[in-house]
């Protein structure tokens, strides 16, 4: 049952009555129990994300089975939208909805380049969820930029006659850090790319040092008990990483690169389902690649997965602001970088990012944080430093968007630096996992 969405069909569209349906379905899912439609491990769905700036569609290809469940288990239907596209799941004979699960895509940030114009775009996508024990229905569905809604797809899985592979162990998995059961805590893996046989040691020392990034960087270190990291012990026909712009070519586990979507220092992948399979070797919610290079570079997309390069001046700082994008749904607070992406946060539209605003819907963000005492917008002046304001300039632009901080690790190269209102949104996702 395919659908192929337009852009701006759903211009008219109330974004507080679409909201209205999640906080509703939010409280169905406390009431009911993961074991009446779940069983204890992960279907995940491998398909293709196609379109241009004006059209796209999905294409299921492959349902894998297999693996523990490490998701939460008592929130299986979000109250909050933060990334782009939605997967409802519906159980098939009641039509309840029984599990939702929102995300962003690198297909997402394509569409809004000039290239999107004039090329279709063909991007591997992956989606997990528990696997059912009955017949669902299930649907993506897509939220623009403007906040336009539509339906991509609707399928039909039957656990009883779907075909569908099943995962198999590849590689060795490190732990690195665990703080309890996976279906308590926020499971972060490692995917090591670039790394040869040759560099095994080295593999090994970077996946401990990348754990001690995370776990000394507040409010990471604060939650350990809510997290446990691991690595998968994979290596690459080659050493180092592939950068076109250096005529650098790598046969790597994953093919990690420089210059996606025409911008240098973007380090991203684009096997990914490759990726996925071999994370499936390990419980996750979150996949950080380490990608052995010393040039500057790294990514992060909403549910999706995050990027760094493994050494350099700023590595550390990389780790966790990407982390702030791909586990938390934190938005970009600069303004001055190059960036390939365009109208990201559309005039007149309230973000859905936690840490940004336009002041259209500013009551829903850390209005409720602020000082009487400082105004709004905040002037950007040493007088303002460490003070819970309104700052112009984030979203990739220095108009019109708005940040809580001044000097936030969302903002500048400081690790360890996040804003209250980062924190806060970090503790939220930990305890999303954790209960």
């Amino acid at each position: 049952m395919k659908k192929t969405a337009t852009k701006g069909a759903f211009e008219n569209k109330d974004l507080r009555y679409i909201f209205f349906s999640f906080l509703l379905f939010s409280n169905i899912a406390f009431a009911q129990h993961f074991n009446h439609y779940f069983e204890n491990k992960t279907l995940r769905i491998d398909y293709l994300h196609i379109g241009d700036a004006f059209n796209e569609r999905i294409e299921p290809v492959t349902f894998w089975a297999g693996g523990i469940w490490s998701g939460t288990r008592t929130q299986l239907i979000e109250s909050v939208r933060l990334g782009e596209i939605v997967l409802t799941v519906k159980d098939a004979a009641s039509e309840k909805i029984i599990y939702t699960r929102s995300y962003s895509t690198l297909f997402g940030e394509y569409a809004t380049t000039e290239k999107a114009e004039l090329v279709e775009g063909v991007f591997e996508e992956s989606i997990l969820m528990p696997y059912p024990k009955e017949k669902i229905v299930y649907e993506f569905s897509v939220f623009s930029r403007s906040h336009e809604f539509s339906i991509l797809y609707e399928g039909v899985f039957d656990p009883k006659q779907t075909p569908q592979l099943c995962f198999k162990k590849e590689y060795k998995v490190l732990d690195l850090h665990i703080g309890g059961k996976p279906e308590n805590c926020l499971d972060i893996l490692f995917i090591p790319d670039g790394y040869s046989i040759m560099d095994k040691s080295k593999l090994r020392s970077d996946m401990k040092t990348f754990a001690k990034y995370i776990l000394n960087c507040s409010p990471f270190k604060e939650n350990k008990s809510k997290i446990n990291i691991r690595a998968i012990e994979g290596y690459s026909h080659h050493s180092g990483i592939t950068d076109p712009n250096a005529d650098v070519y790598k046969k790597t586990l994953i093919g990690s690169s420089y210059n996606t979507i025409d911008v240098d220092r973007y380090l991203m992948c684009l096997n990914v389902w490759r990726m996925n399979e071999i994370a499936d070797d390990a419980p996750y919610d979150a996949i950080l690649i380490i990608c052995n290079s010393t040039k500057y570079g790294g990514g992060g997309i909403y549910n999706f997965y995050a990027t760094v390069n493994s050494n350099g001046k700023h590595s550390d700082y990389v780790t966790v602001h990407e982390l702030g994008h791909s586990t938390i749904g934190l938005g970009d607070e600069y303004f001055t970088s190059e960036v390939s992406v365009r109208d990201f946060y559309p005039e007149g539209i309230e973000p859905v990012e936690q840490n940004l605003t336009t002041l259209v819907e500013f009551d829903k963000k850390w209005k409720h944080l602020i000082s009487k005492d400082t105004p709004i917008p905040t002037p950007d002046t040493k007088e303002y430093s460490n003070v819970i304001g309104v700052f112009e300039g984030g979203g990739y632009v220095a108009k019109g968007v708005y940040r809580p901080w001044r000097n936030c690790t969302m903002k500048d190269k400081v690790y360890n630096g996040f804003c209250p209102v980062c924190k806060d949104a970090f503790r939220e996702v930990f305890e999303y996992y954790g209960k």
